[in-house]
């Protein structure tokens, strides 16, 4: 993938170690001006009219992009005006040319001209909710239509807002308490997740791929929600199937929950996957994980019908459940994509079920708070197998009640949880075909 096709934290990440940025103040500035411009790119957009003699998206795409890392500063930081208005002028001089400078200064002045207070569209303005949530129209309708919209305007409110940097304490490495006792004399300000019992939230997140507890393997860097999806399999000493499992995190906290004792095969579609995922594993020191390298949108895994007592599906998504993380993925937003990802899920889901034996569990999860990805796949799967049924959650499960909706899936959201928005279903394979109405 090359630069021009990246996500904006695969390439921020390169950036800031390549970059000579050692001052951790100068890394967690460029961080929060990047993600947060990407954040409210709508809001921005909108905010930049009046300044602009002709349409934004007919403006050079990098004159374009440092018009908005500039208004960012100017509408929602503490960055002085005057080093928001040199810098960013300075980065175009350099980059397109005084002529291209000159158009950014005279925008930049204009907004502190006018009292740097975005501009909204009125009320009635169909532009009003993309906007206001800086989130393309398509997403808004398309959360709109799973959440309803009053819920889908406030969990588009909390992914405008910088997520909570959470890690999970590795236990073939550390405990939770030690973790925490180790981050918090290095200055890393950490305090314990609210659900997940081995996640901490650190206030001073360090540069993660120079961080000695990281390098040893003491954590992994995992969202709280994410950390609340393996419990839901109670691993034990039995034979586990995680069938799209790179990078890892979900494997090693399979492993982790196990003691050790499970065996785990790790799949994934591709060999720089596997090797990541290898890489994780070696890392936390994390047993019983082998790999395979198999693609389960093309056929179930070969010798392995009814070998597995559980199956987890981590299934590919949208991942519009993660935009406060990667804001960059709502603006790659299309209407047909939640359509296309559930017939790649519907496929994935039926051949990784081959591999559950009869009484056993397959965990099917997504990233993604919509409906066509979540609740409808699993819908029509169930209606198309009379050998699975919706399983209740594990007793002892850490995350909150209010999680699990009436119809038996779980839903952890940023507006109410705290967490990513993560989707969950646990379905048992009978022993026999279950007449039963599919909820």
């Amino acid at each position: 993938m090359d630069r021009d096709e990246a996500f904006a934290d695969i390439v921020l990440d390169r950036a800031l170690r390549e970059g000579a940025f050692p001052d951790p103040r100068d890394r967690g500035l460029v961080t929060e001006i990047v993600m947060g411009t990407l954040r409210r790119r709508g809001a921005i957009d909108f905010a930049l009219l009046p300044f602009l003699s002709r349409p934004l998206e007919k403006t050079d795409a990098y004159v374009r992009n440092a018009l908005r890392a500039g208004a960012y500063q100017l509408f929602y930081t503490r960055v002085p005006d005057r080093a928001a208005l040199n810098e960013t002028v300075a980065a175009v001089k350099a980059a397109r040319g005084g002529g291209a400078a000159g158009f950014v200064n005279a925008v930049l002045r204009g907004i502190v001209r006018a009292g740097k207070v975005p501009a909204v569209p009125p009320e009635g303005d169909p532009r009003r909710a993309a906007a206001e949530l800086s989130a393309p129209a398509a997403l808004v309708e398309a959360l709109e239509r799973t959440m309803g919209g009053g819920e889908a305007r406030k969990f588009l409110s909390a992914c405008l807002e910088k997520p909570p940097f959470c890690v999970r304490a590795n236990p073939f490495r550390t405990t939770a308490a030690g973790l925490i006792s180790r981050l918090a004399d290095e200055g890393m300000e950490p305090s314990p997740c609210r659900f997940a019992p081995e996640g901490a939230v650190l206030g001073r997140p360090p540069a993660v791929h120079a961080d000695a507890a990281f390098q040893q393997g003491a954590y992994l860097v995992m969202d709280e929600g994410a950390q609340l999806i393996a419990p839901l399999l109670s691993p034990a000493a039995e034979r586990i199937l995680d069938a799209c499992a790179a990078p890892g995190g979900k494997t090693t906290h399979i492993a982790a929950l196990s003691e050790g004792k499970a065996s785990i095969v790790a799949a994934d579609v591709s060999a720089p996957r596997i090797r990541m995922l290898r890489e994780t594993a070696a890392r936390t020191a994390a047993q019983g994980i082998d790999t395979a390298l198999h693609d389960f949108s093309r056929a179930p895994l070969p010798s392995a019908r009814r070998a597995y007592d559980k199956v987890l599906v981590d299934a590919p998504c949208t991942g519009m459940g993660v935009i406060r993380r990667n804001p960059d993925a709502k603006w790659r937003f299309r209407p047909e994509g939640p359509a296309g990802m559930a017939r790649l899920q519907a496929l994935i889901l039926r051949n990784a079920w081959e591999s559950v034996r009869p009484g056993g569990l397959l965990l099917y999860c997504t990233c993604s708070p919509l409906r066509e990805e979540d609740e409808d796949v699993v819908r029509d799967f169930l209606a198309s197998r009379p050998d699975a049924a919706l399983a209740k959650p594990p007793g002892g499960w850490p995350g909150p009640a209010d999680a699990w909706t009436a119809d038996g899936f779980l839903r952890l959201y940023p507006h109410r949880h705290g967490t990513d928005a993560f989707f969950a279903a646990l379905l048992r394979k009978t022993a026999e075909p279950q007449n039963r109405d599919v909820p």
